[in-house]
């Protein structure tokens, strides 16, 4: 390969029309305008560069990639920051501009009527529904082990709920969490365009076997816009997505206008700067500080 040019896929953000759209393209990217990895790691649908070794820099863990699921769950005393109320219910405060914002241009278009059903939830809040749809399955004639099995896959065991974090919201049209939400003029819009707020559905349809919970067309999980875009743009679950990160160590992809994303794996808390660096988070991706951080950073090329 020749050492001058670094082979990387592509996606364009057509930020003027406020619609983000991400096609992959092979682009020549010139060895002076970015610093060449050793080495390039091709996964599924992308080309990523392998981790490089950032530098320290104070910041704050946002907290917005934790990943929460039975195999990662928190604990019961869990209850996150920055808290504020959205409709009545506590939210997470990035989450409830970027939903607001979701609202507003739903609005715009003509689709009225988006009620918000769920939000935070503290774990004995999530032990208390959970216990009851074990108490419904019995009266049905289920075992309680049985019941438990079965009310698992439809309600989160306690600490596995994301709504502990603080960063998913229940939402729906008649006030009946359904799955024919997906069908409505609401739901349809959800899917094609809460990416471009930070949400993700977070338990698609083709993705049970993976997420382990049953399709949930109404339940949305807070993540931030280049992620969430990434995310819809490969079919991809949160799971998978985490997986991908943290095997491919660096993603980058261009914004059309000047700017690229660089999304990177970090196994400890550290931060890379750079002259050239318009935004940046950090964020953990478990409760554990042994699981990660995941660094976000808006860039601009050198010229």
């Amino acid at each position: 390969m020749n050492m001058n040019t670094i082979m990387l896929s592509m996606m364009r953000f057509n930020r003027r029309a406020k619609r983000i759209v991400y096609s992959f393209l092979t682009c020549i990217i010139i060895l002076n305008l970015l610093p060449v990895p050793t080495d390039l790691i091709s996964v599924g649908m992308v080309t990523v560069l392998a981790a490089e070794s950032p530098q320290k820099q104070e910041s704050q863990d946002s907290r917005i990639l934790w990943l929460v699921n039975p195999n990662n769950p928190l604990e019961a005393t869990y209850r996150p920051e920055r808290l504020v109320l959205l409709k009545g219910y506590a939210i997470n405060a990035e989450a409830r501009v970027a939903y607001l914002k979701m609202l507003e241009d739903m609005r715009a278009v003509g689709i009225e009527g988006l009620k918000l059903q769920s939000a935070y939830r503290a774990y004995r809040h999530q032990q208390a529904i959970f216990n009851e749809k074990i108490k419904s399955l019995v009266k049905m004639g289920h075992t309680e082990e049985g019941a438990r099995t079965i009310a698992a896959r439809s309600v989160a065991v306690p600490g596995a709920s994301e709504h502990q974090l603080g960063l998913a919201v229940d939402v729906s049209i008649d006030g009946q969490l359904s799955v024919d939400f997906a069908e409505t003029e609401a739901g349809v819009w959800i899917k094609n365009n809460s990416a471009r707020y930070g949400y993700i559905v977070r338990y698609p349809k083709e993705k049970t076997a993976i997420t382990r919970i049953m399709y949930e067309p109404w339940h949305l999980r807070y993540v931030g816009v280049p992620h969430a875009e990434f995310m819809r743009e490969n079919n991809l679950c949160f799971e998978e997505y985490i997986d991908l990160v943290k095997n491919a160590g660096i993603i980058l992809f261009w914004l059309g206008d000047g700017r690229y994303y660089k999304i990177s794996y970090s196994s400890s808390y550290i931060n890379k700067t750079s002259e050239n660096v318009e935004s940046y988070s950090i964020s953990s991706i478990g409760a554990s500080p042994s699981d990660g951080y995941i660094i976000t950073e808006l860039k601009r090329f050198l010229s």
